[in-house]
């Protein structure tokens, strides 16, 4: 039986107007940026040299703009940024509807995913760590063992407003600076492949400022969100209060099946009681309602048929299953200015929960009853760092990290009567587990020459995992249920690691920049319960994990600043690459786990361009051509990789996109845009050599795909009110863009999510 599950499909509405972000800054200085990092009350300020446009007004100068950036820890710009960096303003993801950091991130060269909603070991359950659903440069991330509902750490990191893993990211955005490689002695914790850091809008501490915007469109999509600045003393104390409101249904029957709605909202205070300190204090919250199930679409030529017809779907109902997750964050940040340097200090306290039940009893594939608790899940960071401030030849920074992590999941599976078994406990895991992580580091660049410069960083970190756990099992034959617990020092695992950065980068010209980098980034271990290959319970443990990374970029700006140039060659060495989710029994209502350790390597390259060819029209183009393997995979677990290609990773990507504005009187703008996406063939997911025998290919491999999308603004610049209409995937192409097997008990099921049928709505905003 072929099954295609709709599952928790979303849809991402887009409108895809205004300027690509990848339009960045103008003209590069030959003068080294300065290191001293951007004050909270700084992020949301234009440059001197680019006044505010009216929300919707297309406006594409003679020189490309300049866009300030502190990915690094630093105020610089991107062209002045000697590392692969590209950037998204929060005023054009507005315009273009990208909420979700799938749609962010989709025409960003080198990464594929966006931020998980699943864990790793259940279908429709939450994570806690967002940042592994992202894929950077072929690096993904691991995931737990069966029994554990939330992710191990993730392969790359997700920061909001400097905040690790932080709540509210995906609304009142001021930009999204995307690191590719390793960040390690600038980010620690799980910046192995790269770091996404999201910047949200700060209060204005000179006048009332604002935006609020409503969207509608189809499949029941609402969607309300907007922010509002006041400063309550002028330049000293202002607040920020903004908000965010999502509801979208499922893609057929209109219901809520697959769908979602999401709830945020954020508060931040700003206090600069003198030139030199300011003070940040903020609470955001976020609750998130999800809706598995729905509908079921079979490929067969009838729902009761047993034998597959291509082409041939049947769309039935099926059962909607609620679930939810939520999170609260409290945190701060400090920055005070002693003129020969300066000091960052951001405290941050998290929690999250969930509670979701996935009911697939009257399923005619997966017959099963499972539910997911989180009923406690707290973190607590703190971060200080300290940097030069001087414009001497010498630029520094260094500081440290406290991460503590508490946490408290529940998770039961239970299958059900089929014709060939008996219902029975698959497993059933109480898991408390504690992580603490230190970490020290230090990174300078030094000016060896006015056009040269060496930066060269390390990073110390400690690791401490401490799991108590209680694991049950009643799997066949005998069905009895047999348990396992650990605890103590027998489930403590502790880990150090050293990660370097060195690089050096050469200014051409002044708007020419070349440079070549080595770094490396580690993923500390984990220790979990899971069943072993005679459906025991066993203890798994998960090594920590070192990446070496290679890198030669080249930042240019040609044509006297109308045309910008950008692009990268790297190459990823992952020695100690560990496969976690391997079942070795071939059945996945009895999933046995092993650990695989083997090899990762990829290499490609990267290009980003942007130019105004003519009096408001821009033409943006961006690819990456990844090459990620899995090598010297052992011998025993052969048989469990039909291929050794990393799945998840189009070889090749890129987007051609084109906009234009249309000038209607001195007042009124049109705006009009058009893009393009192709990604070559790839696997979805990973196969064994028996299910490749059985046929499973074709399911889970994706041939080469072209999505197109349309949209048009009218903008007032008068008034600040803008309109907008929109054409998401104009051609309806509903590919499969994340397939499964299955092997239950000897049949093999395939499933899949499709892509997001065509969508259009209608946006107004108005900007103050």
């Amino acid at each position: 039986m072929v099954i295609y599950q709709l599952g928790r499909a979303r849809l991402l509405s887009t409108t895809l107007l205004g300027c690509c972000a990848i339009a960045q800054p103008a003209m590069a200085q030959q003068t080294p940026a300065s290191p001293v990092p951007m004050s909270s009350a700084e992020r949301n300020q234009p440059s001197a040299d680019e006044p505010t446009a009216p929300a919707g007004l297309q406006r594409f100068p003679d020189q490309l703009e300049e866009i300030i950036v502190t990915a690094e820890r630093r105020t610089s710009t991107t062209q002045r940024t000697a590392a692969s960096l590209s950037v998204r303003s929060g005023e054009d993801l507005l315009q273009e509807g990208r909420y979700q950091l799938k749609d962010i991130l989709e025409t960003v060269p080198g990464i594929t995913g966006g931020a998980a909603e699943n864990s790793g070991t259940s279908d429709g359950s939450g994570t806690d760590n967002p940042a592994s659903g992202l894929i950077i440069r072929g690096v993904p991330s691991n995931t737990g063992v069966g029994g554990g509902a939330t992710s191990v750490a993730a392969a790359a990191a997700l920061y909001t407003d400097g905040i690790y893993g932080g709540v509210g990211s995906t609304f009142d955005i001021d930009r999204v600076e995307i690191l590719r490689g390793p960040q390690g002695t600038l980010y620690g914790r799980s910046a192995t492949s790269g770091v996404v850091a999201i910047k949200t809008r700060d209060p204005d501490l000179d006048q009332v400022n604002g935006n609020v915007s409503a969207e509608v469109g189809s499949y029941l999509l609402r969607h309300y969100t907007g922010g509002i600045s006041v400063p309550v003393v002028r330049d000293m104390l202002a607040v920020r209060v903004s908000g965010n409101y999502y509801k979208q249904g499922g893609y057929y029957f209109d219901n809520m099946g697959g769908g979602r709605t999401s709830k945020d909202a954020r508060v931040k205070v700003l206090y600069k009681p003198a030139d030199n300190f300011t003070a940040l204090l903020g609470f955001a919250l976020e609750d998130n309602n999800t809706y598995y199930g729905g509908s079921q679409i079979f490929q067969e030529t009838n729902c009761n048929a047993t034998q597959p017809t291509p082409g041939k779907y049947c769309i039935t109902p099926d059962i909607v299953t609620p679930g939810y997750n939520k999170s609260r964050q409290y945190w701060g940040e400090f920055n005070l200015d002693l003129e020969s340097f300066g000091i960052t200090y951001i405290p941050a306290y998290r929690t999250w929960e969930q509670n979701f039940t996935n009911d697939s009893r009257n399923s005619p594939a997966d017959k099963v009853y499972q539910t997911i608790r989180t009923p406690s899940d707290y973190f607590h960071t703190e971060e200080i760092r300290f940097h030069s401030n001087s414009g001497s030849a010498l630029q520094w920074q260094t500081g440290g990290l406290y991460y503590y992590n508490k946490l408290h999941d529940l998770n039961t599976l239970t299958v059900y009567s089929t014709p060939t078994t008996p219902a029975f406990l698959a497993f059933n895991a109480d898991n408390h587990k504690t992580t603490l992580s230190l970490g020290a580091f230090a990174e300078a660049t030094y000016s060896v020459t006015p056009s040269t410069r060496f930066t060269g960083g390390v990073r110390y970190d400690y690791t401490s995992v401490q799991t108590d756990e209680v694991y049950q099992t009643g799997a066949p034959p005998n069905l009895s249920i047999v348990s396992k617990s650990i605890s103590g020092d027998a489930a403590t695992r502790e880990f150090g690691n050293v990660t370097y950065k060195a690089r050096i980068e050469h200014d051409l010209a002044p708007a020419n920049l070349i440079y070549a980098s080595v770094s490396t980034g580690v993923s500390p271990g984990d220790v979990a319960i899971t069943t072993d290959a005679n459906y025991q319970p066993t203890v798994l443990e998960l090594q920590a994990e070192t990446l070496t990374a290679f890198e030669i970029g080249s930042k240019n700006r040609f044509l006297g600043g109308k045309l910008q140039v950008n692009g990268a060659v790297f190459y990823n060495d992952y020695s100690g690459y560990q496969v976690g989710d391997i079942n070795v029994s071939g059945n996945d209502f009895n999933p046995a786990f092993a650990i695989v350790l083997t090899k990762l390597r990829s290499y490609g390259l990267e290009l980003e361009a942007v130019t105004n060819p003519w009096a408001n029209g821009r033409f943006t183009y961006s690819m990456s051509y990844t090459d990620a393997q899995l090598r010297d995979i052992p011998a025993q677990y052969q048989p469990f990789f039909a291929h050794s290609r990393v799945p998840g990773v189009p070889p090749f990507q890129a987007t051609l996109a084109y906009d234009h504005g249309i000038p209607l009187d001195g007042q009124t703008t049109l705006s009009l845009h058009g893009d393009v996406r192709y990604r070559s063939p790839y696997d979805t997911v990973r196969i064994s050599v028996a299910q490749l025998n059985a046929g499973a290919e074709p399911y889970i491999h994706t041939g080469g795909q072209f999505i197109g999308n349309l949209g048009a603004t009218l903008a007032f610049s008068d008034t600040g009110l803008s309109f907008t209409g929109y054409v998401r995937n104009v051609t309806d192409n509903r590919y499969n863009s994340l397939g499964s097997v299955h092997t239950i008990f000897g049949q093999t099921q395939y499933g899949a999510t499709l892509y997001e049928p065509r969508t259009y709505g209608v946006t107004a905003s108005f900007n103050f």
